[in-house]
């Protein structure tokens, strides 16, 4: 803390800040804060917003930082008792079950994407916990959904709140659960209290139509006249003072959340997915959003025709080789994707600006599975109608290891 060492540590501590896993605006104070300390012009201001920040006393604040942003940043400990990616990849090869790899983590974290009414959570946490209690070790389960809390719209798509009081009723060292209402793919980089990496990364039965079609294969106005045509006219309206989209579709007024038909496409899914974890499960994946996450994930451009809808008749044709060998599949059957075709590489993604988010290129390993759900793996609520719905195919599993 003496000035001519303040001279040298400062530096390097706004460096560490600006290189951290933190929520932006908390970054920013930090930073703005740690510039103005040991100045001839630091003021009471700038000793305030220290202690708002921190909860400790200015000489006491910067200690804490200096511990936390560079000792224990140096510090070799970190990651070095982590799952190899070798190591994933044997654990998915031998187990039918994904989620087995969170018994073998040294401190296993999951992100579920789309978490609807909890189930998965409720269903993931009765199996793992008491495993991982035996172990003494913390889980880390996360979740978030686009559904706002209390709107009218989403209806048993909401979190169920006596799933939550009993995820919420586990001790803190034993469970580690955090949920983001009105949370979507493209805001999750500000989430407060997210993790910079999960152990795995989860979105069953992923939304259609906004992952369906890939805007940069699809023109916008060709994705439009598609969806008007086949699910019908629609437009924003207001339901109870709530901005809601109305959907005319067979003869009746259908009321959905009003992003309902935003169109994100798969490359933004599976990029914040491989960025934000170092193994991937999507389950209960529909016919229309599996082939289109396919597409980008094949190599070869045929599998990409540019401003072309994929429909039942076209599939077969477009695809070949990798539709019969995938259509072959049984249920619960599954598949190393580079034994059918080869693999895209590089990835298409978007560049980040995030630098504390480890960027990745292509993908280690793909599986593909068939089925809704498998017996004794969580699943999710929508996961299980599947049996419901008469006029939907039987939906696909992609499990990926992103190369970091």
């Amino acid at each position: 803390m003496a000035p001519e060492s303040l001279s040298v540590t400062l530096p390097a501590l706004i460096q560490s800040i600006q290189e951290a896993p933190l929520v932006p605006s908390l970054q920013k104070r930090l930073i703005n804060a740690l510039q103005q300390v040991g100045s001839k012009t630091t003021t009471k201001e700038v000793h305030q917003n220290l202690k708002d920040l921190t909860g400790l006393p200015p000489s006491k604040a910067v200690r804490a930082l200096i511990v936390w942003g560079i000792l224990a940043v140096n510090e070799p400990q970190a990651d070095r008792d982590d799952l190899s990616t070798e190591e994933l990849e044997r654990h998915l090869r031998e187990r039918l079950n994904p989620y087995d790899i969170l018994l073998h983590s040294p401190s296993p974290s999951l992100l579920d994407i789309g978490a609807g009414d909890l189930t998965f959570e409720r269903e993931l946490v009765d199996q793992y916990i008491p495993q991982l209690r035996a172990k003494n070790t913390l889980f880390r389960l996360h979740a978030f959904d686009r559904l706002a809390p209390g709107s009218r719209v989403g209806g048993i798509y909401h979190k169920n709140p006596d799933y939550e009081g009993y995820l919420k009723s586990f001790p803190v060292e034993e469970l580690n659960y955090q949920f983001w209402g009105g949370m979507d793919v493209e805001r999750f980089g500000s989430a407060k209290g997210a993790l910079p990496r999960y152990t795995m990364c989860t979105c069953h039965a992923p939304a259609n139509p906004t992952f369906a079609y890939e805007p940069s294969r699809v023109d916008s106005s060709l994705i439009l006249d598609h969806l008007q045509k086949t699910r019908g006219q629609f437009h924003p309206a207001r339901y109870e003072g709530e901005p809601v989209l109305e959907v005319s579709h067979q003869g009746k007024i259908l009321t959905f959340p009003p992003w309902k038909f935003h169109i994100l496409g798969p490359l933004a899914l599976l990029q914040l997915m491989g960025e934000r974890s170092r193994v991937v499960v999507l389950s209960a994946i529909d016919d229309e959003v599996f082939w289109e996450i396919l597409s980008q994930i094949l190599a070869d451009n045929q599998f990409r025709p540019p401003n072309r809808i994929f429909s039942k008749k076209n599939i077969p044709v477009i695809f070949g080789d990798v539709y019969q060998a995938l259509s072959a599949l049984s249920i619960g059957a599954r598949v190393d994707l580079s034994t059918i075709a080869k693999l895209r590489d590089p990835m298409p993604f978007r560049a980040t600006h995030q630098k504390e988010f480890s960027t990745f290129s292509n993908f280690r390993y793909v599986e593909i599975r068939r089925g809704a759900f498998l017996e004794n793996i969580p699943s999710s609520f929508t996961a299980r109608q599947f049996s419901l719905m008469k006029e939907e195919s039987t939906p696909w599993w992609i499990v990926f290891i992103p190369n970091v």
